[in-house]
């Protein structure tokens, strides 16, 4: 990773964001029917990300994750990434549009800064 120093609180709203919007898909999901495995393998990654995402909202920084915890974001990040590309529509307004797709960047821009 580059530096933990390198990230500011526009881009912990954005990690937040997509744990949030992971979570909330999660949730959908496990309405669905699922095999006991999947249905487990959900509530622990549903579990992991909750409790990453009440860390940062408890303490704003990336300093307060551990690396388990770091990978978790990217996980997270690369599943808010995965939901936009999957419900990106051509029915949205162009500013909804570049909103979207801003907030899509933002998260692939973090992804590639956890990666380093």
């Amino acid at each position: 990773m580059k530096s933990l120093a390198s990230v500011t609180d526009n881009d912990i709203e954005t990690i937040k964001m997509a744990l949030n919007d992971s979570i909330s898909d999660m949730t959908s999901e496990l309405k669905n029917d699922l095999s006991p495995e999947q249905k487990n393998s959900l509530i622990n990654y549903k579990e992991k990300y909750s409790r990453v995402f009440d860390k940062l909202k408890a303490n704003g920084s990336m300093y307060a994750l551990t690396e388990t915890d770091l990978d978790i974001v990217a996980g997270g990040l690369n599943d808010a990434i995965e939901l936009i590309e999957d419900n990106l529509t051509d029915d949205l307004s162009e500013e909804e549009s570049e909103e979207i797709l801003a907030y899509k960047n933002d998260c692939q821009r973090l992804v590639d800064l956890l990666a380093n």
